[in-house]
């Protein structure tokens, strides 16, 4: 009898652990690129300093992309918000063409997923965002593709002509975001 009450315990002690929600990153901060260590920084056309502006809650996380142009004076900034349910969001860019965008977690990693046309051509990207076990780097591995047209040159060719794959850095800031 008491090994039944010594196991019954057990399972009402671990089931709220079993059940709980797995533990997932908070991205929210700014985040500087490291152009020593990010593989978009060394691509055939480099691109000049980049920024992360990253602000999250439990239903969706927004990502700020600011891009120093490189010999030029000004910064390119584009701002995407990704639904964390899974579900499509579609948004115009600053170009004004449609952007459709969908995220999902792996454990710890966000995964974001980006469709545009650009040039008449459907361009994909999938980046997977994960932190270093300090919360003070993240990582981003990035694929894009090109569905039609040209060969794509990036920083790492995966073999098809089409898709590219890229791996950046990001060094958080002090500097604070409001969430």
């Amino acid at each position: 009898m008491l090994q039944i009450r010594l196991v019954l315990s057990a399972i009402v002690f671990l089931l709220p652990l079993q059940a709980s929600d797995p533990e997932v990153s908070d991205f929210s901060g700014v985040w500087q690129m490291d152009p020593s260590r990010s593989e978009s920084a060394h691509q055939a056309v480099p691109i000049g300093p980049v920024t992360l502006v990253i602000k999250q809650n439990a239903a969706e996380v927004s990502i700020e992309t600011r891009r120093g142009q490189n010999h030029k004076r000004g910064i390119s900034s584009e701002t995407l918000t990704y639904r964390l349910d899974g579900s499509e969001s579609s948004t115009a860019g600053n170009s004004g063409v449609q952007i459709k965008a969908k995220a999902h977690w792996e454990g710890t990693k966000l995964i974001t997923e980006t469709e545009r046309n650009v040039q008449g051509s459907t361009v994909t990207t999938v980046n997977v965002f994960s932190l270093d076990a300090s919360g003070k780097e993240l990582m981003v591995d990035k694929t894009l593709t090109v569905q039609h047209g040209y060969q794509f040159q990036g920083a790492r060719n995966t073999g098809t002509a089409n898709t590219g794959t890229a791996k950046d850095v990001f060094i958080k800031s002090r500097a604070s975001v409001k969430k």
